[in-house]
């Protein structure tokens, strides 16, 4: 594990610090936990705008396909297969 230093704006500290106590956790493993939630939004927002495949969501979240399909549910994020996109491949197929 790297150790890194940044600044904080006080709206973030205040959030993590509101994590800590809720979950009786320290506020290094509060902001690990708030960064890696943000982390899986970005890749969920990023796979649902068709920015990222889902085996590459997967590889960024260091999770298998089946975690990743889980968290992407658990987002709200359906998929990005379009009616369209099904259509097209279909005529890419021999007759």
């Amino acid at each position: 594990m790297k150790v890194q230093s940044i600044r904080i704006p006080d709206e973030i500290d205040r959030a993590i610090e509101y994590v800590a106590r809720s979950e009786k956790i320290e506020k290094t493993s509060s902001l690990r936990k708030l960064t890696r939630m943000g982390f899986e939004m970005y890749v969920a927002k990023s796979y649902e705008k068709g920015k990222i495949s889902l085996r590459e969501a997967a590889k960024l979240l260091n999770l298998t396909l089946s975690e990743t399909i889980d968290l992407l549910m658990e987002t709200g994020v359906k998929g990005n297969i379009r009616a369209k996109d099904v259509m097209d491949s279909l005529k890419t197929l021999p007759s």
